[in-house]
């Protein structure tokens, strides 16, 4: 529409469908032109670049290519040379690690290898992290420039783990921030051109003082030139930007600074813990303490030098040096720098200040010693402007190093100090070459990528500084070459560093040349900065300095050719050549295991450890490690040649598990000698515990290995990992190991690809659906076939003798009282005569509902009674925890599904796969869902979790998905797990029967969306009447929870429902004690149950303990009595009765003191211990919470306070 001075249009994108919802209204008078409209569609439409190359087009694809005709539409459509193209182009995304391997081990070479096969701007996603990236100077002037779209924003890029020391600096300080706006508008006049003419003095003065210790060296002497080009640079900072020095150039031996020392440690640790998991950068190990320990001495010495500053003579001296900026800069609001904001501001300047111009200056002096032509025109420059090194040279000759410069913008372009620059988008934001950037996204310009762009800078790898003359600059984007970036956000001090520079280059060459005749040098990509890797140079006098030639323009100059022969490479990674030359180290994967997840868990990681080349590997239980006979670790002590163990191990109530019990009584032997802190010195290790988190001792013995391991002197490589059995354990284990083995790989230097994945999820995957071989047996192989019908998973060797419901009618939930003959079980007491101890557990192989075994069966499409037998050679790389593994003879597949799968449990991810296996000729759809489930996808977003709360069993998954009625029986059995026995507290005393064993068992059954779960174990035993065989074993308390060895301590026990079971077997050991005419101590039991009438079970007993004087005090709690009690739960009987309890626990006179114990569920065991804290506090042994706790602890030590809880 227009009128006589106004046009007003509506623009969109070419083929918006929703012209109302995506079209923005321009206006424009009568003097616009094409660009006019072109630049204010450009605004609209959040198109970067450069507005001219826009096509306007009207509603027919037809271009409109005058302002009168773009005047009569109502909607111009708008379009790019190149199109808008809404997805970027990038390597496939892999679930969970994402781009991971495409970038391992070397980001930057990465990076350009992407941008070699994408093109300039290219989508990746690393462990869940987007990064959207560019190597060319048009989309990289989009993204640095600060603007609506796009923004310095510090998280999530790497930059955040230099926050964490350098807090809110300049450079690691989001742009919308106070603190960064006030700091930058206050330190810009520190560095004006005025302000660094001002330092030009100073800096002459540091390079002469370095010059008289270069005088020292020998023309033989290999000298680390990077080390001495970092001292002159921190003196330089140190002095001119806050009055302090460092004493770096005292002498040639001056040792290093403890601020020096800790800064390159945080730098060198940056790039380590951007690739580690958030969590173990919070767990207390010697690095992350060793990381904290630097933070602290670097901020406690620029502290004090702030504080020395504010007490002086200078302290208002606002133009004196940096320092003085910070301390007495005042905006128009008067508004100043905290002092917490000056220390950052320090910190900061002292790393920028320092680190990449002594990076700069040592590549400097390493290309000009291998270019002789370039040599010889800088000394000719240095002749020409006069400049000596005795004697102090003006900013104005600095000034006139026009050659120099341009030997430093190529110095920088081919060795840029920080190789990517990171940004954030903050609203969609279409870029050049027509790509459409999402907000809410992290982007970069590579900048080493780009420096080295054949298109941007042809030859890029060979050094040539006029590349930089006058004319060749103006060919190119002033956004081709960003080593301190550009913009609002550009580096403050690049004037500061390049006066810095062209001083001490022109000195040092006046008076030296500097050699080197080696091989190639290459920088580390493990270093936040590119430093060169070993540069070792030789340092001679100065003889062939040329007259002055001041009518010669070196600038203009054009350079000689390049010697013939292949072009230098580009700098590469230094250690990955390095890797195919040394061997691998050897890797020892040590396990404890109760169920056999710890074990499977060190076969996943000794799988992918063979995938990725390391050839001397081993795996055996703790208790087998070679270590625990020697006393000591025997290997390599140094270099990357040491060797790697790598710990999973369970725990149980916080005991070791079975195999790892000698490996225990080791750490205490050891730890018992005084000279123990050196036995596992020169070790690498790294820890992942396994355990459930409702155990209040989860992790206990795991986190006691870790930290004997550091304690004997070993280093550990990678943070402890846990999984927690009653989450996703398994997938827990995935995201450690993705990040074990990319600090691994990263370490060693070893490539990688997708066939050989970080997850152990996918390497397993593939192995289970695959390779396992089975063949059914006929019935005429009537050995075998018998074997195969009688093979039940072992002997059949307790007969329950007794099983009864103790809960009474109405309660709706049902308790079994189980009687066992146990006659035929190993003992595991000590005592003759006894099976087992008060307190100990049985543990109970369970057995499948036939009726669910038969469902499944049907579904299926198997025949039950077949016989099968796997080939043992096809077993080798199946879990321990998979049916597979389990079943070594014949086997019918009823006998299969009901005495060995684990069949009620969530479908397992290996399951997923091999249904999406069998599904994908026949249900591609299905099967892609299902393989969508195996592991996080891409952006690391786990759909499992869900998905497993809905379909809760593998008959829930039958059901759910009707196509889902076929699997291959070999993938089940690869895939499936086996069912893990069950534990149960004792409920009797040998004392009362010695092959008796009783049980109490809470019989599960779940009501979810009105469908119910039944308990593998606890259904099973319900169902299991009398005279029914079953398989069990003794299992021991291990001390933790036994009757005091004398029987005359009294004792209290805490429990709810079931948690009884242990106390009944106390009564009855007691019961017998009294009767044989022993010294008993009293018992007092607080017992919580629901309601009297229901399911106070064995109240009939109580209460005949009670009579015997067995029992001396009971409480009950009744939670749901009608009318309700004040003694709700167990807790308010404690509170109750606290007097007596507290009596009980510290008689008068002599008396022995109670022991506590405590059975039932965690939540409850969490109450009553908050009660004898309160106690604790109330009887005055404790003022505080913290004082009461460790009281707590000493009855713990002392096993007067012993607990057995779960949930």
């Amino acid at each position: 529409m227009a009128d006589n001075n106004t046009t007003s249009l509506i623009v969109t994108l070419k083929g918006t469908k929703d012209i109302e919802k995506d079209g923005h209204i321009i206006r424009f008078g009568s003097g616009a032109n094409l660009d006019t409209v072109r630049g204010l569609a450009a605004e609209k439409l959040a198109i970067g670049g450069n507005s001219q190359e826009l096509v306007l087009l009207d509603g027919s694809d037809h271009i409109l290519d005058g302002i009168d005709s773009v005047r009569n539409q109502q909607v111009v459509f708008v379009d790019l040379p190149d199109h808008v193209k809404a997805v970027i182009p990038g390597p496939n995304k892999l679930p969970f690690v994402g781009n991971l391997y495409n970038f391992l081990p070397d980001f930057t070479a990465g990076w350009m290898k992407l941008f070699d096969t994408y093109g300039p701007l290219v989508d990746t996603t690393t462990l869940g992290q987007r990064n959207i990236g560019t190597n060319d100077p048009d989309i990289a002037e989009i993204f640095v420039k600060e603007s609506e779209y796009f923004t310095k924003k510090i998280a999530p890029t790497p930059l955040s783990e230099v926050k964490v020391f350098a807090g809110q600096g300049l450079f690691t300080t989001d742009t919308d921030h106070e603190d960064w706006k006030l700091a930058h508008k206050l330190l810009i006049p520190a560095f004006s051109p005025r302000a660094i003419k001002a330092y030009q003095e100073e800096m002459g003065h540091i390079t002469q003082r370095t010059i008289k210790i270069l005088d020292e060296m020998k023309p033989t002497d290999q000298v680390d030139i990077l080390d001495w080009t970092t001292k002159v640079t921190f003196e330089t900072i140190g002095r001119i930007g806050f009055g302090y020095e460092f004493h770096l150039l005292d002498d040639k031996d001056a040792p290093p600074h403890p601020l020096i020392q800790s800064m390159a440690y945080l730098l060198k640790m940056v790039v380590t813990r951007r690739t580690q998991a958030q969590f173990m950068k919070h767990i207390p190990t010697a690095a992350n303490r060793h990381f904290d320990e630097a933070i602290q001495i670097m901020h406690d010495t620029v502290g004090e030098v702030i504080a020395e500053r504010k007490k002086g003579p200078d302290a208002n001296d606002k133009n004196k040096d940096m320092l003085g900026f910070m301390l007495n800069a005042r905006d128009e609001h008067d508004d100043g720098l905290s002092d917490d904001n000056i220390r950052d501001q320090v910190v900061t300047f002292l790393i920028a200040g320092h680190d990449t111009t002594a990076n700069t200056l040592a590549w400097m002096l390493y290309e000009i010693s291998r270019h002789p032509d370039v040599e010889a025109k800088i000394l000719q420059e240095i002749a020409n402007t006069g400049i000596t090194y005795d004697k102090l040279p003006t900013s104005e000759q600095i000034s006139n190093l026009k050659y120099i410069n341009q030997v430093i913008k190529e110095t920088l372009r081919k060795y840029p100090p920080v190789r990517a620059l990171s940004k954030y988008c903050k609203k969609d934001c279409i870029v050049p070459h027509g790509y459409k950037v999402p907000a809410d996204t992290g982007v970069s310009v590579q900048v080493y990528a780009m420096h080295h762009n054949e298109k941007v800078y042809p030859n890029p790898d060979r050094f040539d500084p006029d590349r930089f003359s006058p004319d060749e600059e103006q060919k190119r984007s002033r956004f081709a070459w960003l080593p301190f970036s550009t913009g609002m956000r550009a580096c403050i001090g690049m004037a500061f560093a390049l006066q810095e520079a062209k001083t001490v280059i022109a000195m040092f060459l006046h008076k030296y040349k500097f050699c080197y005749d080696g091989p190639d040098v290459t920088f580390d990509p493990h270093t936040a900065t590119t430093k060169p890797d070993h540069l070792l140079m030789t340092i001679h006098p100065r003889t062939d300095f040329p007259e002055p030639n001041p009518d010669e323009d070196l600038s203009k100059t054009a350079a000689k050719e390049q010697p013939t022969g292949a072009p230098r490479a580009m700098p590469r990674l230094a250690h990955a050549d390095a890797a195919k030359e040394v061997p691998l180290p050897p890797v020892t994967f040590l396990f404890g295991t109760q169920t056999g997840t710890a074990q499977d868990y060190s076969n996943q990681l000794l799988q992918q450890a063979n995938e990725f080349g390391f050839k001397d590997v081993k795996m055996m239980e703790m208790d087998k490690w070679q270590a625990l006979k020697s006393g000591k670790y025997e290997g390599v002590k140094e270099g990357k040649q040491r060797e790697l163990v790598v710990v999973c191990t369970a725990t149980y109530n916080g005991q070791p598990p079975d195999t790892a019990e000698a490996f225990d009584k080791f750490i205490d032997t050891k730890k018992a000698e005084s000279n123990h802190g050196d036995i596992f010195q020169g070790l690498l290790y790294a820890v992942f515990g396994v355990g459930n988190k409702n155990w209040r001792t989860y992790q206990r013995f795991p986190r006691k290995v870790d930290e004997a391991f550091e304690e004997f002197g070993a280093e550990r490589f990678f943070g402890r990992g846990e999984g927690n059995a009653d989450k996703d354990m398994d997938a827990e284990f995935n995201e450690w190991c993705a990040h074990f083995w990319s600090q691994v790989l990263d370490y060693y230097g070893i490539a990688i690809s997708e066939d050989k994945s970080v997850v152990p999820t996918a390497t397993s995957s593939k192995k289970s659906n695959a390779n396992v071989k089975l063949r059914f047996i006929s019935p005429k192989d009537e050995a075998k076939y018998q074997a195969g019908l009688k093979n039940k998973n072992g002997a059949k060797n307790a007969t329950i003798k007794d099983n009864h419901e103790l809960q009474q009618p109405g309660s709706g939930r049902s308790t079994r009282h189980i009687e066992l003959d146990v006659s035929q079980l190993t003992p595991i007491s000590h005592i003759e005569g006894h099976f087992y101890n008060a307190g100990d557990h049985l543990e109970v192989t369970p057995v499948n509902d036939p009726a669910l075994v038969d469902a499944i069966a049907l579904n299926f499409g198997w025949i039950l009674d077949s016989v099968f037998e796997i080939d043992p050679a096809t077993q080798a790389g199946l879990s321990s925890r998979s049916l597979g593994a389990a079943i070594t003879e014949p086997c019918t597949i009823r006998n299969a599904l009901t005495y060995y799968a684990d069949l009620t449990s969530p479908p397992s991810r290996y399951i997923l796969s091999s249904v999406a296996n069998q599904l994908r000729q026949n249900a591609p759809e299905t099967a892609e869902a299902f393989e969508k489930l195996i592991m996080p996808d891409q952006d690391n977003v786990d759909k499992y979790p869900d998905f497993i709360k809905r379909y809760r069993t593998l008959l829930d998954l039958q059901k759910g998905f009707p196509q889902v009625n076929s699997l291959d029986f070999a993938q089940f059995v690869s895939a499936a797990g086996v069912m893990q026995p069950r534990r149960y507290s004792i409920a009797s005393s040998p004392l009362k029967s010695a092959t008796t064993a009783a049980l109490t068992v809470g019989v599960v059954d779940d009501v979810v969306n009105d469908k119910h779960y039944s308990g593998l174990a606890s259904s099973f035993l319900a169902r299991s009447l009398g005279d029914t065989q079953i398989q069990a074993v003794f299992k021991s308390s291990k001390s933790t929870f036994d009757l005091p060895s004398d029987p005359a301590r009294p004792i209290i026990m805490i429990a709810a429902g079931t948690g009884f079971s242990p106390f009944r077997g106390f009564l009855q050991e007691r019961a017998a004690q009294r009767k044989a005419q022993q010294t008993v101590g009293s018992s007092s039991l607080f017992f919580g149950c629901r309601r009297a009438d229901q399911d106070f079970i064995y109240g009939d007993e109580l209460k005949e303990f009670v009579e015997q004087g067995v029992l001396n005090h009971l409480h009950v709690a009744f939670s749901r009595q009608q009318p309700p009690s004040n003694t709700k739960y167990v807790q308010h009987q404690i509170l109750a009765n606290a007097g007596e309890v507290w009596d009980l626990m510290h008689p008068k006179d002599d008396a022995i003191p109670a022991a506590v114990y405590i059975c039932g569920s965690g939540s409850m065991s969490r109450d009553v211990r908050r009660v004898f804290i309160s106690m604790v506090k109330s009887f005055g042994e404790a003022a505080s919470d913290e004082e009461a706790e460790a009281v707590l602890q000493t009855w713990i030590d002392d096993a007067r306070y012993n607990e057995d809880v779960w949930g």
